[in-house]
């Protein structure tokens, strides 16, 4: 997972570029990175490791300086440097390549070098995506090739002398535009743009190629791509609550789902908790739908990182254990509703109920603002294989008892369709066992 932003401007673009990464911060931790073109110079890129803010104090910001920039957080270094045959541009990347191997041994075969890698095993998704785009006459039929190429899905924004190129493929992964005074902008979310001052102009569609200079924004191809499947996730779980993905709201596409849960699973409690933050909305739609009191019997411990984004499962267990504090005034003999956005392995919830069963918890009932996860996600790296989620071992009533639950209830697809707003035919619910492959 990773988020990507771009701007283009008549002023120098450093401060809304920064800006614009940093609200992106929750889709990765590990790695970040600017790239700008001041007109002058060759465009010049900074990757590292670590979060935006540190990697990018003031001091290092006022050295900066350019009118076209591009940045990005990922789980891996980016973004990265490539020459094609229409001169250099600077890429960063936002999704999954499926069949990385094959797509490797190809480009190697046609005699393709990846410098700079001790091992073959070392070469990430978007070298490969970048030397297949640097491949051809331009970037637009860069983008044709890719996508004739690659199984999985992505969104690409690259910079040149020319502008911002920006890409995106079978809707999985969101883009959207913006514009102010002087100024253009793409995001992966629009959080990026509500304290910087773009007003949102619409989404990148799927298979749409767009160019960004100084003139304003230009579709300069548009591929027919099927089948279209936005990332129903991203409404669950990985995006912003302010942002606005597809034109609907996250936090309101939250609270529709916990709504239709109290709906469709109601039961007598004394009160309804997130699994904060991920299960705030979904909670707070439950308790306005059922009348039950709202609640928090965790506080999140505000310096902790996001659990679900870390590549190792020591460093997410690690988080797990120590980003949630319990307030045991409003516990004791209370009946909680639990509310969360999934669940996957089952080791963070048994570790949740354990500790408000220790608490004096009387009864703990957790629902689940999406159907239970049954497949790795093909477009995302963050499970590793479909052994780790727990809902391919045990069923529903099983989980409930390994977990030491009153009772366990799960979002449907038929919920999900009414809170988005999307025909199950237009979401991407592969993780769900409901299969969409492209």
């Amino acid at each position: 997972m990773s988020g990507i932003f771009g701007v283009v401007s008549k002023e120098n673009c450093v401060e809304d570029l920064f800006l614009g990464v940093y609200y992106l911060q929750h889709r990765a931790q590990d790695y970040c990175g600017l790239g700008l073109y001041d007109g002058k110079r060759a465009p010049q890129s900074y990757a590292h490791k670590g979060l935006v803010k540190e990697q990018f104090p003031e001091e290092r910001l006022s050295k900066l300086n350019g009118f076209f920039g591009i940045g990005c957080i990922s789980g891996y270094r980016q973004p990265i440097s490539e020459l094609s045959k229409s001169g250099g541009y600077i890429l960063t990347f936002d999704g999954n390549v499926i069949n990385h191997e094959e797509l490797k041994e190809n480009l190697l075969r046609e005699g393709a070098s990846f410098s700079g890698y001790r091992s073959p095993e070392e070469v990430s998704d978007i070298v490969l995506v970048s030397k297949i785009i640097s491949s051809e006459i331009d970037f637009a039929f860069g983008i044709r090739k890719l996508v004739r190429l690659i199984q999985g899905d992505f969104s690409i924004i690259a910079l040149t002398k020319e502008g911002i190129y920006v890409a995106r493929g079978w809707g999985r992964k969101p883009l959207i535009l913006g514009k102010k005074e002087n100024s253009f902008a793409v995001s992966s979310e629009s959080i990026s743009f509500e304290n910087t001052g773009f007003e949102i102009v619409r989404d990148v569609e799927p298979g749409e190629v767009i160019l960004i200079d100084s003139g304003g924004i230009k579709t300069i191809d548009k591929i027919n791509l099927l089948p279209i499947k936005y990332g129903t996730f991203e409404w669950v779980y990985t995006a912003y609550p302010t942002s606005i993905i597809e034109g609907r709201s996250v936090a309101e596409v939250r609270t529709k789902i916990g709504k239709l849960l109290a709906k469709k699973y109601p039961v007598e409690a004394d009160l309804v908790s997130p699994v904060p933050n991920s299960g705030r909305w979904h909670s707070i739609g439950y308790s306005e739908e059922s009348g039950i009191p709202y609640k928090e019997v965790f506080s999140r411990y505000d310096y902790s990182e996001r659990s679900f984004t870390p590549s190792s499962q020591i460093e997410r267990d690690r988080i797990a254990k120590t980003k949630l504090v319990p307030l045991r005034s409003i516990i004791n003999g209370k009946k909680i509703i639990l509310v969360d956005d999934s669940i996957v392995r089952g080791t963070q919830m048994l570790n949740r109920v354990k500790r408000l069963k220790e608490l004096g918890a009387k009864e703990i009932h957790a629902r689940i603002a999406c159907p239970p996860l049954m497949n790795v996600c093909r477009y995302g790296k963050t499970i590793k294989k479909p052994e780790d989620c727990v809902a391919r071992r045990m069923s529903i009533e099983e989980l409930k008892e390994k977990l030491g639950l009153t009772t366990l209830e799960y979002a449907d697809v038929e919920i999900l369709e009414k809170a988005i707003g999307l025909s199950r035919e237009e979401l991407c619910l592969e993780c769900w066992g409901c299969g969409c492959g492209v």
